[in-house]
């Protein structure tokens, strides 16, 4: 029988655990695998747990949490070929929307042996971390910083809207250096993303080119400092969803790494959870991971 290791964070803001669990064994069982649940406690590290369960033999692993969680399972897997079925039950659930995994966590665990393919995806290494979706400094990462855990509970990811409208208005530029594969920009900026991914909750970023997640790259996004005029026009192009350049955002991209510098120390935030502080470095790590998805 094949072995299935099951990571759950409690603390993720949807996760029924009576549901969820048997829904999972239910999967598991169907498809001759024997599942084994591990919930994450307060001052584990994930990718420990996850590297000791790939040493016992583990041939498919399931994340039961946000996208932090996923990148800790990832981080922990270290390039193997295992595959990765995620069960979102975060406040974003980011990667999994872009992917087409269902968003319900019922459905999502019937992938688990129910018909469905693998996606190979690229992520990055921030130190020791890894991260599959973004890492960011400035507007992005002041949001994170100060959305609460009672805010993301209550309003889900609504609560990160109000609190980036309030960082917009307020948040004071700063002069970034970028070195981006030994090449460096400098610019007056509100932030500086790594996006590895083109998503944005239901609907890619509208002002982005196209951002592939298996693509062996990185891209780099920075926020110029806008006239009002500039301002205006970008929160309608966003609000419209039209996919056009702004004029105050200027694209970069990394095959190699990216190293962000500012004349401040800024917060620097990877996948939605605060890692940090500027000066910031990373490194493009190609496929990844594999993924499970819909085959459809």
């Amino acid at each position: 029988m094949n072995r299935t290791f099951v990571l759950v964070n409690p603390a993720s803001g949807h996760y029924r655990a009576d549901t969820v669990g048997a829904a999972i064994e239910r999967a598991a069982a169907a498809g001759d695998r024997r599942p084994e649940f591990r919930e994450i406690s307060a001052g584990d590290s994930v990718p420990d747990i996850i590297r000791a369960a790939v040493a016992r033999g583990f041939d498919m692993f399931v994340a039961v949490g946000g996208d932090g969680t996923v990148s800790g399972v990832v981080e922990g897997l270290d390039g193997s070929p295992l595959p990765l079925a995620i069960v979102p039950a975060g406040t974003g659930n980011l990667l999994a929307r872009g992917l087409g995994v269902p968003l319900d966590p019922v459905a999502a665990a019937g992938l688990i042996a129910g018909e469905h393919a693998t996606k190979t995806i690229d992520a990055m290494r921030v130190g020791t971390r890894v991260f599959v979706l973004n890492v960011g400094v400035g507007i992005s990462s002041a949001t994170v910083r100060d959305t609460s855990n009672a805010d993301k509970r209550r309003f889900g990811r609504a609560a990160y809207v109000g609190t980036g409208l309030r960082k917009m208005l307020g948040f004071r530029p700063c002069r970034f250096t970028v070195t981006v594969d030994g090449r460096t920009t400098r610019v007056r900026a509100t932030e500086v993303t790594v996006a590895n991914c083109d998503f944005m909750g239901d609907i890619p970023w509208p002002w982005a080119p196209e951002i592939l997640p298996d693509d062996g790259r990185l891209d780099v996004c920075l926020v110029l400092v806008p006239t009002v005029g500039e301002s205006i026009r970008s929160g309608l192009r966003v609000m419209r969803h039209r996919r056009k350049p702004l004029p105050n955002v200027r694209w970069l991209r990394a095959r190699r790494s990216v190293k962000i510098e500012a004349n401040r120390i800024l917060p620097v935030q990877g996948d939605g959870d605060l890692i940090g502080e500027t000066p910031v470095e990373v490194t493009v790590l190609p496929d990844a991971v594999q993924v499970v998805v819909p085959k459809h």
